[in-house]
């Protein structure tokens, strides 16, 4: 209850400078940030794919993209230093990272410019396809022998899916799966991907004027509920084996696949 008077009394302030700043947002940005960095700290992936869909359903997916981006870059940036991989992730996978990086300025131009329904759903299909093939026993380890071609591929496909969606985490992340990754060089790969990938999808929005103060201004509130979350999750992650974390994982990246279709006709 004393948290829901002093969001309210916060917002009443907050709108006296920006009229569209409400309440109602508000909770409903705090409640996804803290399912989302739950998810996160199990994973080291997995916010926006979690809150993204919730805010969506109250605002638009512009708007819900800006409101993910202050908050990917700072927590990314948390847990890539709490990793202790940040040089070994970036001389492995350093190709796969310039893929990325020049992929996310297409993709948001193409957020204002494209119809992008039919990407979503053949990304979407993609990855509900080849989770469940890996989850069933399916190898995909042969993309390790190839990694100098595979890797910038890639990146720049989740660069131009992630400037659409924010969801420019997802195939690199399968990608480390098929690489057979050990859980924590997984978080610490996926963590340094999602830092470099969140500096420069922000840089992009902030571009392309999708960035607005009442956007910042929910991101930075809600950081409270999503580190919360955070904590809560990475607790449980340390509880969990090797082949639980990959199956959680999957089963992450097949529910992804599924939401980009669903977002794709919505």
């Amino acid at each position: 209850m004393t948290s829901f008077f002093v969001l309210n009394a916060t917002a009443t302030m907050i709108t006296q400078y920006l009229p569209e700043f409400n309440l109602f947002h508000l909770l409903v940005v705090c409640i996804a940030f803290a399912l989302g960095g739950f998810v996160k700290g199990i994973s080291a992936f997995g916010l926006p794919t979690i809150a993204v869909p919730i805010i969506v359903f109250f605002m638009s997916l512009p708007a819900a993209v800006s409101i993910m981006t202050v908050p990917m870059v700072i927590t990314n940036f948390v847990q890539m230093l709490i990793s202790g991989q940040i040089k070994s992730s970036i001389a492995r996978h350093w190709l796969l990272l310039l893929g990325l990086f020049i992929g996310l300025p297409i993709g948001v131009f193409m957020l204002s410019a494209v119809d992008t329904k039919y990407l979503l759903i053949a990304v979407g299909g993609f990855l509900v396809v080849i989770s469940g093939l890996e989850y069933f026993g399916v190898s995909f380890s042969f993309l390790g022998s190839h990694e100098k071609i595979s890797g910038p591929t890639v990146g720049f496909t989740a660069g131009i899916i992630g400037g659409i969606t924010t969801l420019f985490g997802t195939l690199p992340v399968f990608f480390f799966i098929a690489l057979g990754l050990e859980k924590e060089k997984f978080v610490g790969a996926v963590s340094v991907m999602l830092f470099g990938g969140s500096i420069f999808l922000l840089l992009s929005l902030q571009r392309m004027d999708f960035l607005k103060p009442t956007e910042i201004a929910y991101s930075l509130i809600g950081l409270a509920p999503l580190f919360a979350g955070m904590w809560a999750g990475t607790k449980v992650r340390h509880l969990i084996d090797q082949k639980t974390f990959k199956k959680f994982v999957l089963i992450l990246v097949t529910l992804i696949g599924f939401l980009m279709i669903y977002r794709a006709y919505n």
